[in-house]
């Protein structure tokens, strides 16, 4: 019998990485004292991570962790891009709409490609156990 890794706590692993890079992007400078929240950001780039969080237990190990990884490394650009490279008070609104344009497209590709087994019986019909 081959051993079998659990992919779903790589997968909150991901998602944890994600709260901290919404974080990150959220914690912009005020002058040259401090730095506010703002929780628009930190919602807007968080998003992806909570709708992946909806997909654990319904993806294939493989498919679980690619998605995540790619949402991640897609936020990732994003985010290193526009808050570090080129900050500028988040004018271009690219950081509200991006990271859930990739959500929404990249999560129900692989609902479709990678769900399990269990959930693409096409009779309609439960399986038993």
């Amino acid at each position: 019998m081959t051993p079998f890794r659990d992919p779903r706590p790589a997968a909150c692993l991901i998602i944890l990485l994600g709260l901290g890079l919404a974080a990150a992007a959220s914690l912009v400078p005020f002058y040259h004292v401090a730095y506010l929240l703002e929780p628009g950001i930190l919602l807007a780039v968080l998003m992806p991570f909570l709708l992946y969080g909806l997909f654990i237990e319904s993806l294939r190990g493989p498919w679980l962790l690619a998605t995540g990884l790619l949402l991640f490394a897609a936020n990732l650009v994003l985010v290193a891009f526009e808050r570090y490279l080129r900050y500028d008070g988040y004018t271009d609104g690219l950081i509200y709409w991006v990271p859930t344009l990739a959500a929404v497209v990249v999560l129900p590709l692989a609902y479709l490609l990678g769900r399990r087994a269990d959930e693409a019986d096409p009779s309609g019909t439960p399986l038993p156990g």
